[in-house]
């Protein structure tokens, strides 16, 4: 009973709910006056020879003006925007026109019952239940129009066949009357039902709509790097291939900006400082590329920069030197204040049917080279790098369509204790004489060999050479043999080793292993899982190149390395300038505190090797020794300088190899 006597009321303080009453009723309400027009006129037709002209006919013309007028004013209105504030006024006209239409159609229809016979009287009475289910079912979204219409019809109609004095009437009013309560029970549960609908309604336009925000979020966040607020790798590399797309005949000038010094940052403050010199860096190149560049975050510490279409190469190179400048500004951090530098790589592109990976790739090789050349500039990719780019494309589809094992060859030079100036071991080194291109660098094929992902199949060949040389090396001398980064870190690789120096028969602790810290950056846990199995296996492990890249005295806490290697280029420069030679101590002191060896390499003069033994550097290796030499070559090497140093000769005597 509470809830039908709540469904009543009109709930102006529910507008969406208000509207969908409204909406359904502008559909139902016009199918009402048909229906009452019909009957209406049907009852005037039978009665038009038995009751007064006003009566049969005027009156049902009338009302069903009315009806025609209302219905046309629905069917224009119902269909037109309307506010919930006018559709509050609408029903509540709608209620009151409901019932004065009902009374009216009600007294007109009992004023015709007398005129009639029996079988008038029954159309009457079929007109006043027809008219009342008419109003039940077309109003039921409006209960309380629905409620009063039901009562006045079906008490018209029996309060009329009461007074009859006909019992068959009279059972019809009694039964008519027992009807009202089930109708209104029809009409609350029907309302009840609408209500219930029309809020499920509600919750799954709430939930399409934090859905469709939820998916404007995630879009959002596809295309937005989260900690900066700018345009992400993806959205990078999609705003290219649309520039591309709209000009092909005039692709993108890009830039490749890298930050110089930034992980020191994160090891000695956290992530959080880095986070906020990321954010700010961020910042700095929005404002300076201004809102027509896309200034994106590649990730890490990496940027990405798509210029203004037209923009000069000479504004090209301004804007990047700016770029490159606004880093050197100090970084206030909560722990006080940090510096980086940056690098820029930028492609400046001519060729037409350049893709966004071709124009990706030539800006970041200009990035590689301005870093390999020095930290912090701006660097255009040219021709001579073109003919780079397309050599190492050349190589990589030589490692993937030959077999190059018969190629491969190692040659070894020789390390030397400095205090005794014996030779201790060997460094062996690939060598790679393609039938197609003649002796290829190193430095060429092994990052070739890593992309390609045939460097575990080059280094298990390698490997193999380097073992069946230990046999024939004196057992006194050591062969150190470098692994990749992917070797590293990859545990198949290691068990392949593994096993392959348990078949040769050769002593392990012999071996030693030498890994960069670019290395262990790729993946630091498995690289430190991996070095845990090869020193269980006796192996030693050198870190090469210390000093370079990405030093970290963490890296030598946490790994325990049997050496350090010094980088060449701190021993090269090292008796002409005092930072090299500062940096070159501070290594050796810090090797003879952990009560690890350090080895020199790139010795190219007496005066270096004498600082060095100074320093109490124990190793060393370079030029001014031996160049590498073929297996045969090095073992006379050591054999000849061996004897000299028993014969306390002068070891100046040996020339280098």
């Amino acid at each position: 009973m509470k809830s039908f006597i709540a469904s009543l009321r009109l709930q102006k303080d529910n507008p969406k709910f208000l509207m969908a009453q409204f909406q359904a009723l502008s559909t139902q309400i016009p199918i009402l006056y048909v229906l009452l027009i019909i009957n209406a006129l049907s009852v005037a037709i039978t009665h038009i020879k038995t009751a007064p002209l006003w009566l049969a006919l005027y009156i049902p013309t009338g009302l069903s003006v009315v009806c025609l007028f209302r219905l046309c004013w629905w069917e224009i209105n119902g269909k037109e925007n309307v506010t919930p504030e006018r559709a509050y006024k609408l029903m509540r006209f709608t209620i009151v026109g409901s019932c004065i239409l009902t009374v009216a159609f009600g007294f007109w229809a009992v004023a015709l019952y007398s005129y009639g016979n029996a079988f008038q009287q029954g159309q009457i009475a079929y007109f006043l239940v027809v008219t009342g289910i008419s109003c039940i079912f077309c109003l039921m979204h409006l209960p309380i129009a629905a409620a009063i219409t039901t009562v006045i019809t079906f008490t018209a109609m029996a309060l009329t066949f009461l007074s009859s004095g006909n019992p068959v009437f009279i059972a019809t009013a009694v039964s008519g009357l027992f009807l009202i309560l089930p109708f209104l029970r029809v009409i609350n549960s029907y309302f009840q039902n609408f209500a219930g609908l029309v809020q499920m309604t509600e919750e799954l336009e709430k939930k399409q709509a934090e859905a469709e925000e939820l998916n404007l979020v995630n879009s959002r966040n596809a295309l937005q790097d989260q900690l900066t607020g700018l345009a992400n790798r993806r959205s990078f590399f999609l705003s290219l291939e649309r520039l591309l797309q709209q000009n092909p005949n005039e692709p993108p000038v890009i830039g490749i900006i890298d930050l110089d010094g930034f992980k020191p940052v994160n090891d000695v403050f956290g992530h959080s400082a880095g986070d906020l010199v990321l954010k700010e860096t961020a910042r700095r190149f929005a404002a300076l590329a201004g809102s027509e560049a896309v200034v994106s975050r590649l990730g890490g510490d990496e940027f990405g920069l798509i210029f203004p279409q037209g923009i000069s190469r000479k504004d090209v190179a301004d804007l990047g030197h700016a770029l490159c400048a606004s880093v050197h500004e100090a970084f206030e951090i909560p722990d006080g204040s940090v510096r980086v530098s940056a690098s820029c790589g930028i492609v400046y592109p001519e060729d037409r049917d350049s893709t966004a990976e071709d124009l990706y790739e030539k800006a970041d090789f200009a990035l590689y080279q301005v870093k390999s050349k020095r930290r912090g500039g701006v660097e255009f990719f040219s021709s001579e790098h073109e003919k780079i780019l397309n050599q190492r494309y050349q190589i990589e589809l030589e490692l993937q369509a030959n077999d190059f094992s018969s190629e491969l060859s190692l040659e070894y030079q020789p390390i030397i204790e400095l205090k005794s100036g014996r030779v201790v071991g060997y460094e062996a080194l690939a060598r790679w004489d393609s039938a197609r291109f003649g002796r290829i660098s190193p430095d060429a094929f092994i990052p070739a060999a890593e992309r390609t992902a045939v460097i575990g199949r080059m280094t298990r060949v390698l490997f193999g050479q380097a073992l069946d040389a230990l046999k024939q090396i004196p057992d006194h001398l050591c062969l150190s043999f470098n692994l990749s980064a992917r070797d590293i870190c990859d545990h198949e690789t290691s068990m392949n080793l593994l096993a392959m120096i348990h078949r040769s028969g050769v002593d392990p602790k012999r071996i030693e292993f030498e890994i960069t810290e670019t290395a262990l950056l790729s993946d630091f846990d498995t690289a430190d899982q991996v070095i845990g199995l090869l020193r269980a296996a006796g192996i030693s492990i050198a870190l090469d190149d210390f000093g370079t890249g990405f030093s970290s005295l963490s890296h030598i806490h946490r790994l325990a390395f049997d050496k350090l290697k010094i980088d060449k280029t701190f021993v090269m420069n090292f008796d002409r300038d005092v930072r090299s030679m500062n940096i070159t101590r501070s290594v050796a002191n810090l090797c003879q505190n952990l009560g690890i060896a350090s080895v020199a390499e790139g010795v190219e003069s007496e005066e270096i090797a004498d600082g060095l033994r100074a320093m109490g550097v124990r190793l060393a290796q370079g030029y001014h020794f031996s160049r590498p030499l073929k297996l045969n070559a090095a073992i006379d090497y050591a054999l000849q300088r061996d004897a000299m140093t028993m014969a306390h000769e002068p070891l100046h005597a040996l020339l280098p190899y």
